[in-house]
């Protein structure tokens, strides 16, 4: 035999001092009906009967054992049952780069990361964790397993000198953490959905094809949650010596001293990829209930089969002899003889519908009422908090995330919306409540512009529950939208056309204008070089006529001078003739000439020119 909540037990040894506690009561009592009445007070007090005073505190004592030990549920009776485990896949991917040794979290990053995921492995009970640790490389440091104080044993060993390769390398971490999953599936396509990686970062110096990884993550159904650690303030880096003491804090090459900051727009990016928002540790952290309800959204799924030694409960045969105890002791007394049949008759009918009435009230019930009251209210915010509520105590029910998705809609938050009627159809197989998600999963890609999406969701609607008219009316309007678009799809595409046919003959014209440019240049071109050619030979006719009369002149200089010096020979002894006005003339002339010359001739040699004279100054 054992008892299943053995706390109850504990109480037990108080019986004997409330025995003692009613006999000295008593007591007291007596005496003080002695002053007031003498000696013989007792045998005047009506309906008491002091031979019966024992029998009714034992009969008190004896029900108030009997009724702990039916606290204590009492079991014997052990067979060997099956046990099939239900829940999701987490892998906590933990970020051990240098950068997590900064104390701007007390202690450290580091450290408070690795309490805060102690606490909330606790808290998730009910699913397979695993997990990975990475720096500039990543690697699996537990496999998924339901063993938790294995995967605590595990974490606890977590350091920054596990890896010598530093970094913050995301996207090798992302593909570490996405194959241990795709192992836990084991080619199972329904598990799909039913697995997380929450990923606990500083998100500095990100290495990495990251984006494509988280891509790759969301394909597969994998929800990335990023938890940020650190401060945007940032911290110091501590730097430790061989010995493992103190040593200053860590410096770059350049001797300045490294101050590590929370990057969380990278995280808040990383969020929004996977639509579930970002976490900071120390605001709502690992151990919140934000996380916590987020990870409880994923639902439950059959994770592994096994035999347990089950115990019978045995509680309803002390709880009937603590009801006979409490009933004899009442029926001792007179005056509550009509109460006694009552009583009894009360306490049979909770112990025969106890384990009846305690499936009565759903788990989740109030949240879920108080989720309609606010929807009907207008709340849509309130009531998806308290409908997320109500699926965080009843991951399964496929109404509740009916209803999450009902609110999510009215916020045109339509991806999620979708999500949770997705997840309604994986978890019911009933008719009704599938048709009702199809219904709702069609109406919100209706209103999120995917018009074949809802024709096709609505339609397999139809098939289950045909006499739905809001999803017929739906139906036909997204057969509208369908053509609308069709048809704007087609206007497009005509106006694409003709945009395309105006920028081609738009650029016919830029190319013909183009060539008539160029043709234009060319025969500029010619014009220029004709009209050049016609310089160059009129330079050369200038040139020609300049050097026949410079050969001219030459040979009047030369006749000149052979005639002057025939006058000379002749005129030796003979005294100069008189030069007449017009000699005189004509030779200043010539000397004017043979001036003008000589500046052009120098002109042209300072120019680096050749002089058209052939003269020799």
């Amino acid at each position: 035999m054992k008892f299943a909540a053995q706390p109850w037990l504990w109480v037990v040894p108080l019986l004997p001092v409330l025995w003692l506690g009613l006999r000295l009561w008593e007591s007291r009592g007596r005496r003080n009906l002695r002053l007031l009445l003498g000696e013989n007070a007792t045998d005047h007090v009506e309906g008491r009967r002091g031979q019966l005073l024992g029998w009714d505190r034992f009969l008190l004592l004896a029900g108030l054992f009997w009724l702990l030990i039916a606290l204590a549920r009492p079991q014997w009776g052990a067979s060997e049952v099956t046990v099939t485990q239900r829940g999701s896949d987490v892998v906590v991917v933990l970020d051990i780069s240098n950068s997590m040794s900064a104390q701007d979290v007390a202690p450290s990053r580091l450290e408070r990361a690795k309490t805060e995921l102690g606490s909330f492995l606790g808290r998730v009970q009910d699913s397979r964790i695993g997990l990975v640790f990475f720096a500039g490389a990543a690697f699996v440091q537990c496999p998924l397993t339901l063993d938790y104080g294995t995967a605590d044993m595990f974490l606890k060993m977590a350091d920054t000198d596990m890896l010598s390769e530093q970094g913050t390398n995301i996207g090798a971490a992302l593909a570490t953490a996405r194959q241990l999953l795709a192992k836990g599936r084991q080619g199972d396509a329904a598990a799909e959905g039913f697995q997380a990686i929450v990923l606990v970062t500083d998100g500095e110096d990100l290495e990495g094809d990251w984006q494509k990884e988280a891509d790759a993550c969301q394909k597969e159904g994998i929800r990335v949650i990023p938890v940020g650690v650190g401060s945007s303030e940032g911290g110091l880096i501590p730097a430790f010596d061989r010995q493992g003491r103190a040593a200053g804090f860590l410096k770059d090459d350049q001797g300045n001293v490294v101050t590590t900051h929370l990057n969380l727009e990278a995280l808040e990016k990383l969020g929004a990829m996977a639509g579930v928002g970002t976490f900071r540790l120390g605001v709502d952290g690992l151990a919140g209930d934000r996380l916590y309800r987020e990870l409880q959204r994923l639902g439950r799924r059959d994770l592994e089969d096994r035999r347990v030694s089950a115990y019978q409960e045995r509680f309803v045969w002390p709880l009937l002899m603590a009801i006979a105890c409490f009933g004899v002791r009442l029926a001792l007394r007179p005056w509550r003889r009509s109460a006694v049949a009552a009583a009894m008759l009360a306490a049979c009918a909770m112990v025969i519908a106890g384990p009846s009435a305690a499936g009565i009230v759903r788990d989740g019930a109030p949240a879920a009422a108080e989720g309609r009251r606010l929807y009907d209210k207008g709340d849509y915010q309130g009531a998806l908090s308290a409908f997320q509520n109500a699926v965080v105590q009843a991951p399964d029910d496929p109404v509740l995330s009916l209803a999450v998705g009902e609110a999510l809609f009215r916020l045109q938050q339509y991806p999620e919306a979708t999500r949770e009627f997705e997840r309604a159809l994986a978890l019911t197989d009933d008719p009704i409540l599938r048709a009702e998600a199809l219904y709702n999963r069609g109406t919100t890609a209706l209103a999120a512009g995917d018009a074949e999406g809802a024709i096709k969701s609505l339609r397999e609607s139809l098939k289950l529950e045909p006499a739905q008219q809001d999803a017929a009316l739906n139906l036909e309007a997204a057969l509208r939208r369908l053509q609308q678009q069709q048809q704007q799809q087609k206007q497009d595409d005509k106006k694409a056309e003709k945009d395309e046919k105006k920028d081609q003959q738009q650029q016919q014209k830029q190319e013909e204008q183009k060539k008539q440019d160029e043709q234009q240049q060319d025969q500029q071109q010619q014009q220029d070089q004709q009209q050049q050619q016609k310089q160059d030979e009129q330079q050369k006719q200038d040139q020609q006529q300049d050097q026949q009369q410079r050969d001219q002149k030459k040979d009047q200089d030369q006749k000149q001078q052979e005639d002057q010096q025939a006058q000379s020979g002749k005129q030796k002894d003979a005294p100069p003739p008189e030069l007449t006005d017009d000699q005189a003339a004509q030779i200043l002339k010539a000397l004017d000439r043979d001036e003008e010359e000589l500046k052009r001739s120098l002109q042209k040699r300072v120019q680096g020119k050749r002089p058209r004279s052939g003269k020799r100054w």
